[in-house]
Order: C-alpha cells, then structure tokens, then sequence
C-alpha cells in the first residue's frame, strides 16, 4: 500500500475550495451587476418600512447603498474582512455582502447628512438586508436557471465555452436589461 502525499491532498483540497469561492463570487458579482439599483431601492424601502432607518430623502441613501455596494465588490480581500471585523461575528454563517452592508450601515450611513436615526439591534439590521439580498438573489437564480434551460435546448453551444458565456450574456441582458459598471 503507498502512502498518502498529506500535502498534495491537502494542496488538492484548498486548490478546488478556492475555485469554488472565485466561482460564487464571480456568479455574485454578475448578480449585483444586474441588479444594484433595484437591491439599493429595496434596501433602503426595506429599512425605512421595519423602521430602522429614518430619513426625509430616501433617494440619498438608494444612493449610498449603490456606493455601498459597489464598494463592497470593488475592494480587496483584505479591505473586506477588515471592514467587517467588527461583526464578522454577528451571527453564524453570514453572508458576506450583507454582512458588509451590515456594517456600512452601522459606520457609514449612521453619519450620512441625510439620516435622522438608526433604531433597532445590529442583528435586526443585518436579517432585514440579508433577507432583501437573499429573496433578489433568488429571483435572479430563477431568471438564470430558466435562461440555460433555454441554451441546454440548442446543441449548437457547448457549455462552458466562450461562445455560450456571450449568447447566456446576451439574454440576460434581454431580459434583465444592461448591468452596471464600476
């Protein structure tokens, strides 16, 4: 029997689990490319209807949650994790992006010259972002699925090559309209 490379099969390990967390971020960034104003409205409806967030111009703060957001996709590894270490402990498992908005909710936007006041826990905050980001990533996986169902019925594109990746661009596109740049 031979022995087992501990450090190759643990290279193995770290090499595919990193594959998987570009992937996801990838298929998140594509997401919030499509859908940033309307995740920023809702965010900031959302806030406003649990009576979290107080303002008299909630087109300031749609605002400042698509700066928000965009910042969060733009900065590095580091500069995320450092900027959500003060509550990367808020609850168990959570996800990244609301986590951050989490955050920039509770330094940034609590000093925005358009909020009047912030009510309500860290982790009432943070369920009622997560819950707007979930059910549009939701909807948006939806749309997605139905689109390569639509391209699993033409044998002329092959998964995974260049050309599949423009025509399932291409009708994203057509049906969620043209994304956003940073």
């Amino acid at each position: 029997m031979q022995p087992l490379d501990g450090n190759r099969v643990q290279n193995r390990i770290i090499k595919h689990l990193d594959r998987l967390e570009r992937q996801l971020w990838f298929q998140r960034e594509r997401f919030f490319r499509f859908k940033m104003d309307e995740i920023s409205n809702k965010l900031t409806q959302a806030l406003i209807t649990n009576k979290i967030l107080e303002t008299k111009n909630p087109n300031a703060i749609s605002k400042a949650f698509t700066e928000g957001l965009k910042k969060a996709l733009r900065s590095s590894d580091f500069e995320f994790q450092y900027f959500v270490s003060p509550i990367r402990d808020l609850v168990s498992k959570p996800d990244p992006i609301s986590l951050y908005m989490t955050q920039y909710v509770l330094e940034i936007l609590i000093e925005h010259p358009d909020i009047e006041e912030i009510y309500g826990t860290d982790e009432e905050i943070y369920e009622t972002i997560n819950s707007v980001i979930n059910k549009s990533y939701t909807e948006f996986e939806k749309i997605e699925k139905e689109i390569i169902e639509q391209l699993s019925h033409n044998k002329n594109i092959v998964p995974g090559s260049r050309e599949y990746e423009i025509v399932l661009d291409q009708l994203l596109r057509k049906k969620l309209g043209e994304p956003k740049r940073f």
